[in-house]
C-alpha cells in the first residue's frame, strides 16, 4: 500500500491560472516577467493558506523553466519537476523558524555567492521571515539591497508588522488577501467531483465558512469529512457540524433568544445539552460570530447588500433580521465585548465549563440599556443645572405640620441660625417677606457650604473636619470668604489646604472662584445681623422652645452672638489641650488618632 498524498497538496496550484482569489497579484507578476521587469527582492503576506507559497514556487518555475522565463511553465522539464519535488539546487525553500539566527543568516550569504547551476535565477524562498532575529536581519540587509546578478529573495510571512522596515523597503510588497466563500465552494466542488466525494452543498458552506478565507484549510477539512461516511452516503451538513464541534444555526438561535428574553432557566438547560458535543472555547468564539452577524444585519437594515458579508445561511438571514430587533446596537456591542473577555478567561481555565455558564447567566442578567440611557439623560441635566447655576427655586412651606419622630430614636440635634429664622417667620407675621427672603439668602450660603464640605470630604476627610471651624461669608460662582478667629488655622489653610479647597470649588460650581481665608470683619457681624433691627422699635422675640415632650427632642436656639462666644471657648480649649497633652490609655485597635483640625495622623 501506498503513502497517501493529502488533498491540499494534491490540489495545489501548479500556474499563475490555477491560483483562486489572488488575481491582482497574478496578473503583476506574470506582467512583470513578461516585460522582464523581475526585481531581486518580494514580500509575500497575509493570513495562512492564501496560496503565499504556491505563489513563489509558480513564479520560481516561471523563472527557471527551459522554456522561459514564461508564464506557463511547462511542468515537465528538469527544473519544473525538481521545484514541484522541493530539491531543487537553484531553488532553495528556508523555514526561518528553524533558521532564525545571525549564524543561520551568515550561512545563507556564504552561499548566496555561487551562481545557479541549471537555471536562469537562483532563488530563496524564506518562509515565515518574521521569525528572524533583528541580528539576522540585518546581516541580510545589504545583500537584500545589492544582491549578485539573478538573484532573488521572496519572503513570506503572516506577520508583516513583525519585519523590520529597513527589510520592507528593499522588497515589493504583495498583500494576499482571503479567499472569497463563492470560490471557495466552487474549488471544493471540483475537488470533490475529481475524487469522487459525495457532499451536500450545504456542507461545502460550512466548510467554507470555517476556513476562513484559507484555502488549504478548506481542503483539508474536505479531505478529513471525505473518511466520514462511506462512498455510497452523502456527508450532510451535520456531519461537518458534528465533525468540527460547532453549533447549528438554530442552537445559536436558541441561546441568542433567551438572552434576549433573559430566561436564565432555559439558557442552562441549552448550554448542558450543548456542553456534551462542543468545547467552551469553541461555544464563545461561534456566539461572537452569530453576534457580529447579527450586528452587521441590525445596523446595515438590507438584507441583499449584507449578505454576502456575514456568515450565514441565505434562507436563516429573515430570522436573525427579526430577532435582532429584540437588542440595541450598543447592547450587541457590549454583549461582544463581554464575550470577547470571556474568551480570554475559558482558554486559562481549569473549570471551562463553570465559566461558560458564568459568562452567558452574566450577560443575561445584563442592566437594561433602556434605563442606563433615561439615567444618562436626567444626569445630564442635572450637570446642565450644576454648571449654569439655574437651580429651580425651592419656596418654603409656612405651618406645614412636622411628623414627630419615633421614640425609639434619640438623636440631639441643635437647632441652628437659619431653624430660629423660619420659627420667627411663623411667630411675625407681619414681616413674613422680608422673613423669607432672609431664610433664603442664609439657607443658600449654608446649603453651598454643606455642599462644599461634602466634597471637601470625598477629597480628603481630615481636611473637611478642619474647616468645620471656619464660617462662611459669601459663597457664589465667582468668590467665596471663610472666616476664623484663629491666625494659625488661617496661615495653615492658605499654605497647605488651598489645592483642596480649589478642587472642592470646582465639584461644587464648576468654575474656579476667587478663595478668600481671613479674619472675622466688622462687616461680618453686620451681614449676620437681623436688617428688621433698625426699623422695628419694639424688642426682638428671641425663640424659646417648648418643654419637651415625652418621645421628643430637645432643640436648642443658638443665636449668632452665642455661636461666635462658643466658637472662642473652644478654640481655646483645644490650644491648651495641644500644649499640654494627656496621655490617654487606648485599646491596640484604635492606636491612630486623627487630629481634625490639623490633619495630622499621632501614632
Amino acid at each position: 500500500m501506498g503513502s497517501y498524498t493529502p488533498l491540499y497538496r494534491k490540489y495545489r496550484p501548479q500556474k499563475f491560472d490555477e491560483l483562486t482569489g489572488q488575481e491582482l497579484i497574478t496578473k503583476t507578476l506574470s506582467n512583470a516577467i513578461q516585460l522582464d521587469r523581475v526585481v531581486h527582492a518580494y514580500l509575500f503576506t497575509g493570513p495562512r493558506g492564501t496560496g503565499k507559497t504556491s505563489t513563489a514556487r509558480i513564479f520560481a518555475k516561471s523563472l527557471n523553466c527551459v522554456e522561459g522565463p514564461t508564464v506557463n511553465p511547462c511542468g515537465k522539464c528538469p527544473s519544473c519537476v525538481d521545484i514541484f519535488n522541493s530539491n531543487s539546487v537553484d531553488v532553495i525553500e528556508i523555514d526561518a523558524a528553524s533558521n532564525r539566527k545571525v549564524e543561520d543568516a551568515r550561512n545563507l550569504l556564504e552561499k548566496v555567492q555561487f551562481v545557479s547551476v541549471s537555471g536562469k535565477y537562483k532563488i530563496y524562498i524564506i518562509d515565515e521571515v518574521h521569525m528572524l532575529t533583528s541580528e539576522a536581519f540585518n546581516t541580510l540587509l545589504k545583500t537584500l539591497e545589492e544582491p549578485p546578478k539573478n538573484l532573488v529573495f521572496i519572503l513570506a510571512t503572516t506577520e508583516a508588522h513583525k519585519v523590520l522596515n529597513t527589510i520592507i523597503s528593499r522588497c515589493q510588497r504583495f498583500d494576499f488577501h482571503r479567499i472569497p466563500q463563492g470560490e471557495i465552494i466552487g474549488n471544493l466542488k471540483a475537488i470533490s467531483g475529481k475524487e469522487g466525494i459525495k457532499i451536500e452543498d450545504k456542507a461545502l458552506s460550512v466548510i467554507a465558512k470555517k476556513a476562513f478565507g484559507g484555502m488549504r484549510d478548506a481542503i483539508g477539512l474536505l479531505d478529513q469529512a471525505s473518511v466520514i461516511a462511506s462512498r455510497e452516503k452523502e456527508i450532510t451538513e451535520n456531519d461537518i457540524i458534528s465533525l468540527l464541534g460547532s453549533l447549528p444555526e438554530n442552537i445559536l438561535f436558541e441561546i441568542t433568544d433567551t438572552l434576549a428574553n433573559k430566561d436564565a432557566a432555559k439558557l442552562i438547560q441549552l448550554i448542558d445539552k450543548i456542553i456534551q458535543n462542543s468545547e467552551p472555547v469553541n461555544i464563545i468564539r461561534e456566539l461572537i460570530n452569530y453576534f457580529r452577524n447579527l450586528l452587521i444585519i441590525k445596523t446595515a437594515g438590507d438584507l441583499d447588500k449584507v449578505k454576502l458579508l456575514v456568515d450565514v445561511s441565505e434562507n436563516f438571514l429573515p430570522d436573525i433580521k427579526t430577532q435582532s430587533e429584540l437588542f440595541e446596537v450598543n447592547e450587541v456591542v457590549q454583549i461582544i465585548e463581554k464575550l470577547s473577555e470571556y474568551e480570554k478567561t475559558i482558554k486559562n481555565a481549569s473549570q471551562q465549563h463553570l465559566w461558560l455558564e458564568v459568562a452567558l447567566i452574566s450577560i443575561c442578567h445584563r442592566h437594561d440599556i433602556q434605563v442606563i440611557k433615561e439615567l444618562e439623560q436626567r444626569l445630564e441635566k442635572i450637570e446642565e443645572a450644576v454648571f449654569s447655576g439655574n437651580f429651580p427655586e425651592i419656596k418654603p412651606v409656612l405651618n406645614k405640620p412636622v411628623s414627630k419622630p419615633e421614640p425609639a430614636v434619640v438623636t440631639p440635634m441643635i437647632l441652628t441660625t437659619e431653624s430660629a429664622a423660619e420659627k420667627s417667620v411663623e411667630q411675625e407675621p407681619l414681616q413674613q417677606v422680608k422673613k423669607e427672603v432672609k431664610t433664603s439668602e442664609t439657607t443658600d450660603v449654608s446649603g453651598c457650604w454643606k455642599n462644599f464640605l461634602s466634597s471637601l470630604s470625598k477629597i480628603n476627610a481630615p481636611s473637611e473636619a478642619f474647616f468645620k471651624i471656619f464660617i462662611p461669608v459669601e459663597m457664589n460662582r465667582d468668590k467665596i470668604i471663610i472666616t476664623c478667629k484663629n491666625e494659625k488655622w488661617i496661615e495653615k489653610a492658605k499654605k497647605e489646604k488651598i489645592d483642596l479647597l480649589e478642587q472642592a470649588a470646582r465639584q461644587v460650581f464648576g468654575s474656579s472662584p476667587q478663595i478668600i481665608i481671613r479674619t472675622p470683619m466688622p462687616e461680618d457681624e453686620e451681614v449676620k445681623k437681623d436688617p428688621d433691627e433698625t426699623e422695628v422699635s419694639e424688642p426682638k422675640t428671641v425663640f424659646k422652645p417648648d418643654p419637651p415632650q415625652p418621645g421628643q427632642v430637645s432643640q436648642i436656639a443658638i443665636d449668632t452672638e452665642s455661636h461666635q462666644e462658643l466658637d472662642a471657648e473652644v478654640t481655646e480649649n483645644l490650644e491648651n489641650i495641644n500644649k499640654n497633652p494627656v496621655p490617654v490609655n487606648v485599646s491596640e485597635q484604635a492606636k491612630m488618632i486623627i487630629d481634625v483640625f490639623s490633619g495630622k495622623v499621632i501614632e
